[in-house]
């Protein structure tokens, strides 16, 4: 993507919305514009804001990382896989504690 500055957006450098609302991540968002094209949206942001972040952020052209290192059995991380993707996240963190078959259904 290129804006009026002339930066073009890298995808291989992804932005930490740290944060812990959606006005707070959206004036990031809309700040950085279009010489930022991915982010990480992670616990704190999608526990405050929920699925609103990302929703926002796809509807603006953006790649997400959603980074909410899903650990669970793994029945119930395949269905919060499946419901997380639906949003649109372009990576999903699990973590790997949670052993071979919980990652497998991921």
């Amino acid at each position: 993507m290129n804006n009026k500055t002339g930066i073009t957006a890298d995808d291989r450098i992804i932005i930490a919305l740290d944060v812990n609302s959606f006005d707070k991540m959206k004036n990031i968002v809309d700040m950085l514009g279009d010489s930022v094209s991915f982010y990480k949206v992670g616990m704190e942001l999608f526990y405050s804001a929920g699925s609103q972040a990302v929703t926002y952020l796809k509807e603006k052209g953006k790649h997400v990382f959603l980074d909410l290192k899903l650990h669970d059995i793994p029945n119930t991380v395949e269905h919060s896989i499946a419901a997380v993707a639906r949003l649109g996240a372009d990576l999903i963190t699990v973590h790997a504690a949670g052993g071979r078959e919980m990652m497998e259904a991921a």
